[in-house]
């Protein structure tokens, strides 16, 4: 090839990385109310924006509800959802599926058989439910991590009380498409053992991370489980180290090894240091760095992208904004130019839960912080592909001021009701739309009832028949806009 062909390929090649870098994306987003707001599991949409999973105490029917928070490419709230009953209910998984909706994991104890069930909801692509599934027994039993499969169902890993050989064990949990119980697994011995994050392997089986109790040096140890497509075991693996150790996420590299974020005490500076462990595909020790200073710090989450930069983030007390603080911490290992770090945060208390490429090839990281308020509120950042982010956080304090448990926006009335009830609307945002929709959801998160009407922008009362709907605790829920209410009725025959 002639030198000045060679150069005209250079200078295209530069000037496509240098646009790509320029449309980054980058923002530092705050999202809460007047209670707690917490962000667990996020990931790029199709649209791309973001969908959040987490809890909220600000919205929904009970104590804590299950939360999803649905933003546009730039961070800005479009619209959020809560799930579950009047006791406790928390999301800690979510997967965007193939029809555009969401599949999300967590457990309740409003649900379900036992004192805590795994808690699968899965909705279309504007939060509304499709179908919602308990799986457990009698005892506790926890969803921490959901994933497609390839055969269009899902995996589910967390840990069970009610089956398995002793205290706690790791609950592998496959459905198919409509949450139908496929088949469960339980790994583990005597004591506590527990899976924080399940991904399905390339020769179609799951790798599982998380600890146990068990085996090892008796402490908690980072352990790992390889089984085939059916959850039958090939290979566990504890490192047996001398202190306490936690899996916290597994990912499958591109070359075929497992990768393991997580936190030690048994090797580092410090107290707890960052670990990320590797894996051979035989379940073989093949390296673990520690990252850290002389505080406390550790590894929430982990992502590969396909040039093999690895990007991990959690919490570090040793470095970053505050004096005995946690700040969000992330680094990127670039296999071409070396590590990248830095952490996000305040003077208070910050941890990052998730994080996840981009399709810019930037990051966008889920966590909680208490430095721009006093309450814990979801944060959201988006950075560059060097984990550069805006210098600012956009703090929306109130989060949705459209979303409102109150009837200074809407009444119900009788309530109890037996045959019908009237609502009576208010609220100006619905007022100003030229329709809104009125749902009726049972406390399983079935929609009993929904029907659209035409707006005159005038106080409105609406007569609903319930004569049909069986008694019992419901939520109405009117949509218009931006605007979301809910309110609890009680139908009695």
């Amino acid at each position: 090839m002639r030198s000045f062909d060679k150069k005209i390929i250079l200078f295209i090649i530069l000037l496509f990385a240098i646009s790509t870098l320029q449309a980054q994306v980058k923002f530092r987003k705050v999202y809460g109310g007047s209670d707690y707001d917490y962000g667990y599991s996020v990931q790029q949409t199709f649209d791309r924006g973001y969908i959040v999973a987490g809890v909220t105490t600000n919205f929904g029917s009970g104590n804590t509800d299950a939360y999803i928070l649905k933003t546009d490419s730039i961070g800005v709230a479009k619209w959020h959802y809560t799930y579950g009953g009047i006791n406790i209910d928390r999301a800690y998984s979510i997967k965007q599926t193939i029809d555009s909706g969401y599949v999300i994991a967590g457990y309740t104890n409003s649900l379900g058989h036992g004192g805590y069930d795994m808690y699968v909801i899965k909705t279309n692509k504007y939060g509304d439910t499709i179908w919602t599934k308990t799986y457990g027994g009698a005892n506790w039993d926890f969803a921490y991590s959901i994933e497609l499969t390839t055969d269009g169902g899902y995996i589910i890993g967390g840990s069970t009380y009610s089956y398995g050989a002793g205290s706690e064990d790791m609950y592998l949990v496959k459905i198919n498409s409509i949450g139908d119980t496929l088949w469960t697994k339980t790994y583990g011995g005597i004591n506590d053992d527990e899976a924080k994050s399940v991904k399905q392997t390339t020769d179609g089986g799951y790798i599982l991370t998380g600890s146990t109790k068990s085996f090892g040096a008796l402490n908690s140890d980072i352990y790992t489980v390889k089984t085939t497509s059916t959850g039958d075991t090939i290979w566990t693996r504890q490192l047996n180290w001398t202190q306490d150790d936690f899996g916290n996420d597994v990912i499958q590299s591109y070359t075929g090894e497992y990768i393991i974020g997580g936190k030690t005490k048994s090797s580092g500076n410090g107290n707890f240091d960052g670990v990320i462990v590797t894996l051979t595909p035989g379940g073989s020790l093949f390296s673990a760095p520690t990252y850290g200073g002389t505080n406390d710090d550790g590894f929430n989450s982990i992502d590969e992208s396909v040039d093999g930069r690895l990007a991990m983030t959690g919490y570090t007390y040793s470095y970053g904004s505050g004096f005995g603080t946690s700040d969000f911490v992330f680094y990127i290992e670039n296999p071409y130019i070396g590590q990248k770090s830095g952490t996000f945060g305040g003077a208070k208390m910050d941890e990052a839960y998730c994080i996840s490429e981009t399709n810019d090839k930037g990051y966008i990281i889920c966590g909680n912080t208490l430095s721009y308020s006093n309450l814990d509120h979801i944060y959201l950042i988006k950075t560059d592909s060097n984990g550069v982010s805006a210098t600012s956080v956009n703090l929306v304090v109130t989060g949705f001021s459209s979303v409102i448990q109150s009837d200074n926006e809407f009444k119900l009335f009788p309530n109890p009701s037996n045959d019908a009830v009237h609502v009576s609307i208010y609220n100006k945002e619905v007022l100003d739309n030229a329709s809104f929709t009125i749902h009726i959801i049972d406390v399983l998160g079935q929609e009993v009832y929904k029907e659209t009407f035409s707006n005159n922008h005038s106080p409105e009362q609406i007569k609903i028949n319930t004569n049909t709907i069986n008694g019992g605790l419901y939520f109405v829920r009117i949509d218009a806009g931006g605007f979301s209410g809910n309110q609890k009725l009680l139908i009695r025959h």
